[in-house]
């Protein structure tokens, strides 16, 4: 049985014997590429995008990986993390700040966080992903939350979580496998009891194998209006149960 304990803590500074655990410390050095050998990722993907590694960071960290998609045909800018083996529970925390998606509307979307399985089921290949897109009026942000649901429409669980007007924002997620699964968000919320987001489903037939953080799947209205803005990321850390404070 999988030990509940730390997977990978990967902040954007020295690598520690666990992932990156030492943004605040006065001898951290910041990667110039997030999955170059110095870096903490296992690899990343920039097609139409770009990623960069930029200071500050989100919170008193040395730096943060800024991500953007530069294309309006097609665009991928995320960071992949491969220690997860066909995990049965996955939690995972970070950085977010979206503020530079000016008038971001229900048509316009991108993928922020996406947990995957390298076994597909029932065509679907991801265990959960969070997105953010914008109100009908372009007035207001959310995040959006999807997770592999067998038995429901398309097979699929889903809802919402509006985001606040403007900042930084600590997004964490729980995915728990099961014939009554669940999946938990919690939003700028440290109290483990009262998640901001619950769904329930059969999510038995996913496990998790590998995450990416970034900007991926981006609408095609995205593509044309968010061109070139920059979406902020920082403080990942992954574990198997314990809750992320």
């Amino acid at each position: 049985m999988k030990a509940n304990v730390m997977m990978k803590t990967l902040s954007l500074a020295v690598l520690g014997l666990v992932g990156l655990s030492f943004a605040g410390a006065s001898m951290a050095q910041c990667p110039t590429d997030p999955a170059a050998p110095t870096g903490p990722w296992s690899s990343k993907s920039v097609l139409g995008g770009a990623i960069a590694i930029t200071t500050p960071g989100l919170n008193a960290t040395t730096c943060k990986m800024d991500a953007s998609i530069t294309s309006t045909a097609f665009g991928s800018a995320f960071v992949r993390d491969n220690t997860p083996t066909a995990e049965p529970r996955y939690r995972a925390s970070f950085l977010v700040d979206v503020d530079a998606l000016t008038g971001l509307n229900s048509i316009q979307s991108v993928r922020l966080l996406s947990v995957n399985t390298d076994t597909p089921y029932l065509g679907i290949t991801e265990a959960l992903r969070v997105s953010v897109s914008g109100n009908l009026a372009g007035t207001a942000k959310v995040l959006g939350i999807v997770a592999g649901c067998e038995g429901q429409p398309s097979n699929l669980c889903s809802n919402t979580v509006a985001l606040p007007a403007t900042g930084t924002q600590r997004v964490q997620i729980e995915w728990v496998k099961g014939a009554a699964g669940v999946v938990r968000v919690w939003l700028n919320n440290t109290t483990e009891a009262s998640p901001n987001l619950t769904l329930n489903g059969n999510t038995n037939g996913w496990a998790v194998d590998f995450v990416t953080m970034g900007l991926s799947n981006p609408s095609p209205n995205f593509r044309t209006v968010q061109t070139n803005r920059v979406v902020k990321f920082d403080e990942f850390d992954s574990r198997r149960t314990t809750f992320i404070n």
